[in-house]
């Protein structure tokens, strides 16, 4: 097997081991057990655990981040952009990818080396929505009204606060409700980018909310 094969299988029993066992109990000998390999290969090939946390860090980042641009590009509606929204939160939550993040947040807390390597993944993320909403809001009059820089390190902030809520909520019922609501909100926000006006809350889901 090639050195690249190695430390790609490396990566994939650290993601693993997270995924089952949590961030406390990902070792060097968790993860040489959870690969099916000799644990001298993890510190071999990475030179720390720490650094192989890291190469996993990289390797989740970057298929989110392919399959986040992927499906949000070209989105030219708040609508739109809440309903892809919700399909990757629901894809998230059937593939782990909850899992992995709350217990990588979990070990950044103690360890100074990893939050910052952390937080440097999330911003290829942060920039996927920004350009999202430059998509959405382009040629408005809103385009000006908010720095989109921190719109959407705002709409990231807030999505990462529901998938990390949505990991203590099995039935997925708090998360889908407030997509639910968000897409409601939405169709406002898309009303008043085409007419400049407050629409009427003449929809019976949207006069639920405001007597709410």
């Amino acid at each position: 097997m090639s050195g690249e094969a190695t430390k790609q299988r490396i990566v994939d029993a650290t993601i693993e081991t997270i995924k089952h066992e949590g961030i406390v109990g990902t070792s060097a000998r968790a993860i040489a057990r959870r690969g099916d390999f000799n644990q001298a290969l993890i510190f071999y090939h990475f030179g720390s655990v720490d650094e192989a946390l890291f190469a996993a860090i990289q390797e989740t980042s970057r298929h989110r981040i392919e399959r986040y641009r992927e499906r949000l590009t070209g989105v030219k509606s708040f609508p739109d952009l809440v309903a892809i929204a919700a399909d990757l939160h629901r894809e998230d939550m059937e593939e782990g990818n909850l899992t992995i993040l709350t217990q990588l947040m979990a070990g950044a807390a103690g360890n100074p080396e990893l939050g910052p390597r952390l937080r440097e993944a999330f911003d290829p993320w942060i920039q996927v929505v920004i350009d999202a909403l430059r998509d959405v809001l382009g040629g408005s009059a809103y385009e000006r009204l908010v720095p989109l820089d921190d719109l959407g390190y705002a709409v990231s902030a807030l999505f990462l606060g529901v998938e990390l809520l949505a990991h203590l909520d099995p039935d997925r019922a708090g998360s889908e409700t407030l997509f639910g609501s968000m897409g409601t909100l939405a169709e406002i926000v898309q009303v008043m980018l085409a007419t400049g006006e407050v629409p009427e809350p003449v929809d019976a889901t949207v006069q639920r909310i405001a007597v709410e």
